[in-house]
């Protein structure tokens, strides 16, 4: 059987064929849908997403012991237990608490002496994490608002930049959405995958948006260009990030001295989510953005004719010339 090579595999995905308004209503309807899915969240637990210990305050507890996550579940069941994790050293797990009274912590404390003599003890204020939240909300604003000015600049227009802006903004989001889907907490490790999807939404918008703008030829072929080399190099990124999700979610499956890499495999989690959708969000919204901007120019430009006749009669006047010399 004959495997097809990639050429014939873009042919095949030829988003120029399909009218400007249905490529841009496929990611509008999603982002809608993730509104949709952030509000519940919002109106459920008070949050647009659920917070983890860094930003809502509580107490982690590090121990080294045999016992299994359902029977230290049992043991604490008294106290507010929020997650019990593997910390990656042989047989120490992190147990972590939600608020509680001074004193049912030095009940806590005492029991975790009794029990297993020593033990690593980390305790956040919920005014530490209160901080914690403005901060990640100001890195977040920060980087967007540094970004929008560059790619201002770099462009000196107003739709392309917009176009740019909104497709990592919505890749944000809808990483956002998916992260309630499945119950993930917010912490410092997926609060830095979110600043790493704008640096990676804007790599392949940007691809795009000057491959557009400022090379010359066939508005569509330059689509097309721009694709094989942008979706190239976002299936690469997507297949690392995919192989950290696997060693950092399952290498405790080879050996029992390896345990799972929460942080890491978080971190993957929010980047495949955020890349998976800017493959939507560059290729059929921004293309499809773009393509009706600049149609809307060549149709200025060359009055009331079709773009493509404008196109053609270029192509004959320069025919011309070369039959000429």
């Amino acid at each position: 059987m004959r495997i097809p090579d990639i050429d014939s595999l873009f042919e095949k995905v030829d988003i120029t064929k399909y009218p400007v308004k249905k490529m841009v209503a496929i990611p509008l309807i999603i982002l809608l849908i993730s509104f949709a899915i952030i509000t519940y969240t919002q109106v459920t637990v008070d949050s647009p997403v659920r917070l983890g210990t860094d930003f809502k305050g509580g107490t982690v507890i590090k121990i080294t012991t045999d016992d299994t996550k359902e029977a230290l579940t049992a043991k604490f069941a008294a106290y507010p237990i929020t997650h019990i994790r593997d910390t990656g050293g042989v047989n120490e797990k992190s147990i972590e608490f939600g608020q509680m009274s001074e004193s049912q912590k030095d009940e806590l404390i005492a029991m975790f002496k009794e029990e297993y003599g020593s033990y690593e003890l980390r305790d956040i204020s919920s005014l530490f994490g209160q901080e914690s939240q403005s901060q990640a909300v100001r890195a977040v604003i920060l980087a967007f608002t540094l970004m929008a000015i560059v790619v201002f600049v770099v462009f000196r227009a107003v739709i392309p930049p917009l176009a740019v802006i909104f497709a990592a903004f919505s890749d944000i989001v809808i990483a956002v959405a998916c992260m309630d889907i499945i119950g993930m907490e917010l912490s410092l490790g997926t609060v830095a995958a979110l600043l790493m999807l704008i640096g990676y939404s804007v790599d392949s918008n940007i691809l795009l948006t000057t491959n557009l703008l400022r090379k010359k030829g066939d508005l569509n072929e330059k689509v097309r260009n721009a694709m094989k080399t942008g979706i190239t190099m976002t299936f690469t990124t997507i297949s690392a990030i995919f192989a950290m999700f696997l060693v950092s979610s399952s290498i405790h499956l080879f050996s029992s001295h390896f345990a799972p890499i929460p942080m890491l495999r978080d971190i993957s989690l929010v980047l495949l989510f955020g890349l998976t959708m800017d493959l939507l969000n560059t290729w059929l919204f921004n293309a499809g953005v773009l393509r009706g901007y600049m149609e809307k120019k060549e149709r200025k430009k060359y009055g009331k004719r079709s773009v493509k006749s404008g196109a053609n009669k270029k192509k004959a006047k320069n025919k011309s010339k070369s039959s000429t010399v």
